[in-house]
This record gives C-alpha cells, structure tokens and sequence, in this order.
C-alpha cells in the first residue's frame, strides 16, 4: 500500500563571495520575486462543482476552514497540499460560490463550507458532525448520553483511544471524552447517506485512501483526508464507511493505517457505546474508533 514518501529537501547553493557575484545574486532573486509576484495561486484547484448553494441564516455555526485557506492563499501555497483544517465559525452572507465567515473576516468557497443545523437533537448512538469542543478541528463523535437530547455527552471518534506503550495512561480520546455538546452546535450523520461527516474510502492508485465527506454534488465528492489535505474525487471511485457496521470478535477488517485502509486486521475487542474496536495484526494491538475499521473493503 501506498504511504507518505519521505520529501527531500534542496538546498540553496552557497552564494558567490566575489562583488560580481553578489550582484548576479540580487538580480536573479529580484527575478525570482517578480516571477512568484506573478504566478496566481488557484483558490479552487480541486475536480467538484463551485456552484454550491449554503443553507444558512447570519450567526449559524458552520465548519470550515476559515483561517487556513486565506492564509494558504496570502502565502502562494498550492491548495492540494494545504493544511485546511476545519474550525467552527459563523455564516454572515454569500453568494453561489462563495460565502462570507466570522463577521465577514473570510471568504470561503461554499463547497468548503458545512452548516450545523439548528435545533438538532440526539439519542444514544447518533453519530454527530461536530468539533472538538475543549479542543479545536472538525469531529465525529458518538453519543454516550442523551437524557438532554440538545446537550449530549460524547465521545470523539476523531481523537486517538489507542494508549500504545503507555498502558497506564489516558489516551487522548478517553481524556476528553464523554464530553458534553453545546447546543446547535451539531448534526447527525445518517448512516447510508452522503452528507458531511460520512466516513469515506476512495481509490486512488490501487488504494483505499481515508477521509471524512465534506461534500457530494455532481457525481463528484470532496473529502478531508490525512493531514487536513482536502481532495476531490469522482464518487464512482468511492465507498461509505458505515458506522453501524456489524463488527465482532474475530473478524477480518480493513484499519486505517497512515491514510488509507490496510487489510489483514484481526477484531479481538468491541466497545459498541464508547465506538472503539481493537484490532491486532503482525502481534501488535490498536484500539480504533468505528470510521476507521470496515468490512466493506
């Protein structure tokens, strides 16, 4: 399977010492400066529809990633490898391709824009599109309780439950987890449908890359996937993850290891409430949250 090659990095050739030298030096980087000066950054470089319609009110909580996308686009980074991560803000006003954030502070692509809805209620294994709340980021999170439907407690499925060589101490999802939600500050995700929040496997050069739906339209998806690197593709190349999935004790599953599903996983424990499976392979344990253990691969 496919993972992160190691980048190598150049480096700059030493400076010439000579006073010629130094002045072919500051002509070439006064060069150098106008070329960049020159060369557009694409704000919407992905293969999906830019003619999305946002349903929101002004003030409505939405993720998007209202700070890193402007300052991709101040600094002249390629948007394909772009840290966009997801934060919570709120909806002002927009057109059909995009829309104005945080009392008008961003301008965002709508295609990257998520609206919570209002007035949401949840029950007791509801898997919810929210953020870390205590945190920060876009998550999944699986309801634990829901005696006040508008409030409940969760756990999320988004930070690591998996204490690795450190058995004697909190993972990071169970330090923050069983946490209580704000209220309109998530949605459920249905199983089966593809809404934001899904989770999603895509083919791409013969593997099974991981992400989390942020939009369907068109025959074409876009997904948040490994490092908050977000990536468009054709939906026919794509599977949903359900989170409802039968998984028991001694089964065969897909995990998620770097950014895609691996094979060859053995179920040895499940936790349905707090949406935990571990798995064993090569004589290692993980502990998982259900987005990132399958059958369906």
């Amino acid at each position: 399977m496919k993972k992160l090659l190691l980048l190598l990095v150049a480096i700059a050739p030493l400076a010439l010492m000579s006073c010629g030298g130094n002045e072919q030096n500051q002509s070439a980087s006064a060069s150098a400066s106008a070329s960049a000066a020159s060369t557009a950054v694409d704000a919407f470089p992905w293969d999906f529809p830019q003619d999305v319609t946002i349903e929101a009110e002004p003030g409505q909580l939405v993720l998007a990633p209202y700070t890193s996308y402007p300052s991709a686009i101040k600094d002249g980074d390629d948007l394909n490898k772009a840290v966009l991560i997801f934060y919570k803000t709120t909806f002002e006003k927009g057109d059909k391709t995009s829309s104005a954030l945080g009392g008008e502070k961003a301008q965002i692509p709508n295609a990257l824009i998520i609206p919570l809805k209002k007035g949401e209620k949840a029950k007791v294994g509801d898997i919810l599109l929210t953020w870390w709340q205590g945190g920060s980021g876009m998550q999944r999170a699986i309801v634990l309780d829901a005696s006040n439907p508008e409030q409940p407690k969760v756990n999320f499925l988004d930070l690591s439950f998996d204490r690795g060589s450190q058995a004697d101490k909190e993972s990071m999802g169970e330090k923050f987890g069983n946490k209580e939600l704000e209220p309109n500050s998530f949605q459920i995700v249905p199983d089966g449908e593809w809404v934001p929040g899904a989770q999603v496997a895509c083919r791409a050069d013969g593997d099974w890359e991981a992400g989390t739906l942020i939009r369907e339209q068109g025959g074409k998806v876009l997904v948040s996937g490994f490092a908050s690197h977000v990536k468009a593709y054709d939906k026919n190349d794509c599977k949903l993850i359900p989170f409802n999935e039968d998984i028991k004790v001694g089964d065969m599953v897909h995990a998620v290891f770097v950014d895609g599903y691996d094979d060859g996983y053995k179920v040895t424990a499940v936790d349905k409430k707090a949406g935990t499976v571990t798995c064993e392979k090569n004589g290692r344990s993980k502990v998982y949250t259900k987005p990132n253990v399958t059958k369906v691969l």
